[in-house]
């Protein structure tokens, strides 16, 4: 097998992965989260949903040590540099260690401040403090986060994913066990802190599987200046980019708590629902193949690394055409058989959560390109502008247009800076031809537009009003979608490609 299948079948075999544990994460979800919003809510539901992302902000406090961590591992991995993986993880423990110290602080004075930054009626103040608390104790196990970029770094995706799929699993029991019992937002917090103690310890044990002594360097003997200073290169950058990718698109659910009150965040989250997981998988494209893609760089293939960002861009923007069309024709449907019509954020919510789910995948994909070779520097001041103005715009949009507002700020802000930005990036440092990439994106969506307007005029002719009735009409949408680009977008040797890719992928990959 060469180098390029092994990289290949290590990508897909991540992706379909991801897409096997989404699957079955939407199923969870689709079966609890009406639990837990009776059981919570939607109150309570709303400030642990709002708690959660200010918690989740924290990982600022990293500095960018675990986006520094990744492309320096994977460059020690495709030279088959042990030496170097376990000296770098050491460094990263070391300095995570440190972090999680910093991070227990910061989650104490957030716990002091939650009902200011979560405003919730009296009688939950005491239950969110105390949630909070929960959350800032398992903040004592950022010390085991390098072991993520680890994994990744080493094409092992496909790991992380049933990893995760472990750990959601154990919360979302969890979670609706103690709702039930009427723990409230105290039991949420308690159940997200059990499901990350329990994927903490599987990306532990992964890792000191296959890199033994890794975990007992960064305890024993002195540092290693050289890769410190490797980690601290890569730091600056890594970090204003990690603020940027936070204060530009993981504020929603606080703008919107802050501006309209914790109960509004529910149909916002709930009408997202659909468009975000298909997001998380079409973004998972880019998670799968930025290793490989880093790798054949270093190797100096670059032609190979075009044709491969080509045909991953066209690839994403087609399944993207084929999941998120259905979605937003089908969202009121959905969310009115799974919560009820109340909880449904409107249309134009659905449109704009769907529209940003495939321009997020895109411009991740593109990303990726610059940050897994170590270039994450040259992303820095796009992406605080765009921060800047998606943030802006979220503020001012919620006051006027609602939940809907950080939304379009989002769609405005990603299609006036990172989307034409990168373009030109990647033409400049890799020789990517702008017309290609340009087509890749453009001729998927002129053969999806007919199909989808179609697919929009049955959505509202015939309203599912049963669940099966959903699933054949979504599927056979789906599927109406995949078939035009298979057969007016694809010819004959692309075709067989694929095929061939999907046979390659079937069998048995030696892991």
């Amino acid at each position: 097998m060469t180098g390029g299948d092994y990289r290949t079948r290590r990508s897909a075999l991540t992706w379909t992965a991801g897409l096997a544990v989404s699957a079955a994460t939407i199923a969870i979800a689709f079966i609890t989260t009406p639990l837990l919003l009776k059981f919570l809510g939607p109150e309570r539901f709303g400030a642990a949903r709002a708690a959660s992302d200010w918690f989740g902000h924290l990982t600022l406090l990293e500095l960018g040590l675990g986006s520094a961590l990744a492309p320096l591992l994977a460059l020690a991995l495709g030279r088959g540099d042990e030496l170097t993986v376990r000296r770098t993880m050491s460094e990263g423990i070391r300095a995570f260690g440190r972090v999680a110290l910093v991070a227990v602080l910061a989650g104490l004075m957030i716990t002091m401040m939650i009902t200011r930054l979560v405003p919730v009626s009296p009688g939950l103040a005491r239950d969110l403090q105390v949630g909070c608390l929960i959350a800032t104790a398992g903040l004592l196990l950022y010390p085991l986060a390098p072991f993520r970029p680890l994994a990744d770094a080493s094409q092992r995706g496909y790991a992380l994913h049933f990893m995760a799929f472990a750990q959601s699993v154990m919360t979302t029991a969890l979670a609706v066990l103690l709702a039930w019992q009427g723990f409230g937002i105290t039991g949420w917090f308690a159940a997200v802190a059990a499901g990350q103690l329990l994927f903490a310890l599987l990306i532990l044990r992964d890792g000191r599987r296959r890199h033994p002594g890794v975990l007992k360097g960064a305890f024993s003997g002195p540092g290693d200046p050289e890769a410190r200073a490797a980690i601290k290169r890569l730091n600056a950058p890594s970090l204003l980019f990690d603020l940027a990718g936070r204060a530009g698109l993981l504020t929603d659910n606080i703008v919107i708590a802050l501006v309209l009150g914790p109960t509004a965040v529910v149909p916002l989250f709930l009408t997202q629902r659909l468009p975000q997981l298909a997001q998380q998988q079409l973004q998972g494209v880019g998670n799968a193949s930025w290793a490989a893609l880093g790798q054949l760089h270093a190797l100096g293939r670059n032609d190979v690394f075009t044709a491969r960002l080509l045909e991953l861009t066209r690839l994403l923007v087609a399944l993207g055409l084929a999941a998120l069309v259905p979605i937003a024709a089908f969202n009121h449907a959905f969310v009115n058989l799974w919560v009820g019509s109340a909880h449904f954020g409107g249309s134009l919510v659905t449109a704009l959560a769907a529209v940003n789910a495939l321009l997020l995948a895109l411009v991740s994909l593109w990303g990726w390109c610059l940050t897994g070779t170590g270039q994450v520097a040259t992303m820095v001041p796009v992406m605080l502008v765009s921060a800047a103005l998606n943030l802006t715009l979220s503020i001012a949009g919620a006051w006027l247009l609602g939940i809907a507002g950080p939304l379009l700020g989002t769609t405005v802000a990603i299609t006036t800076t990172t989307l034409w930005f990168l373009p030109l990036q990647l033409h400049r440092r890799f020789g990517v031809p702008l017309g290609g990439l340009a087509r890749a994106v453009l001729s998927p969506l002129a053969w999806g537009t007919l199909p989808a307007l179609g697919i929009w005029w049955l959505a509202r002719s015939v309203p599912p009003s049963r669940w099966w009735l959903l699933g054949v009409e979504a599927a056979g949408a789906a599927a109406v979608m995949l078939a035009v680009w298979w057969v007016f977008e694809l010819d004959a040797g692309e075709r067989r490609h694929y095929l061939d890719r999907a046979r390659m992928v079937a069998r048995q990959p030696k892991v």
